[in-house]
């Protein structure tokens, strides 16, 4: 004869949620109606990632800025995020913000104190700054090897940086170990949005030729939102 189970709490037994679930894969430079991309920088026009100041700097009216973001709506619950990109500099951090629906609280939450806030540090991988890569010469640049570095397409350098001149890669991404991407994932609570930045965990050194870019470029986002579900 088995015993009679004792509840540990003084509330009815809870029931589980079946929940099913639907993801949407969002694209740089992320025009889309349910997002706003806050940012200062080349309005999109980066092939590597939208890149997002992770520190703004003091404007001309002396107020400090907070972090370029990516905020996304849906009209279901978020209950997943999946974000991928590359780094500036590595080592890269990818920062989630959400605003969860009520149910999340319960009656002895304190306001303000369960910050739905969520981060995810030393994200391997990056993409190879202009310094790395970009020279403006006649062609003549070769690897150990003796091959060539390949010409970058004319109407790349005008639509990207302006002008026509002629620029070539004075390296490769098969000779940066470094150079790769990286994704971060997060499990948040159903929520009705949600708030994306990133950058570069690594300050700048002495003699660095853009100590400014401590950037973590977003290239896919994908959002997972509950379509149904059910007590059972």
């Amino acid at each position: 004869m088995s015993e009679k189970r004792v509840a540990p709490y003084p509330e009815p037994v809870m029931k589980r949620e079946k929940m099913v679930l639907e993801t949407y894969e969002y694209h740089m430079p992320f025009n889309y109606a349910n997002i706003t991309v806050n940012r200062r920088y080349q309005k999109g026009q980066e092939f590597h990632g939208v890149e997002m100041n992770p520190v703004n700097s003091i404007a001309k009216d002396k107020r400090h800025l907070p972090p370029d973001t990516i905020e996304i709506i849906e009209g279901e619950p978020i209950v997943r995020v999946a974000v991928i990109g590359s780094a500036c500099v590595p080592p890269g951090f990818v920062q989630l913000e959400a605003e969860p629906l009520s149910e999340f609280y319960r009656e002895v939450d304190v306001p303000g104190a369960a910050v739905v806030r969520y981060r995810v540090n030393n994200l391997w991988g990056m993409h190879l700054r202009a310094d790395n890569w970009l020279a403006q010469c006649d062609g003549q640049i070769r690897d150990e090897q003796g091959r060539t570095y390949p010409e970058i397409p004319r109407e790349r350098v005008e639509k990207v940086w302006g002008g026509n001149d002629a620029f070539q890669m004075k390296s490769n991404y098969r000779e940066n170990p470094l150079a790769g991407m990286s994704s971060a994932i997060f499990e948040i609570p159903k929520s009705s949005k949600i708030t994306i930045s990133g950058g570069s965990e690594i300050c700048a050194w002495t003699d660095d030729n853009y100590p400014d870019d401590v950037h973590y470029s977003f290239r896919i986002i994908r959002v997972t939102v509950v379509r149904t579900s059910e007590r059972m």
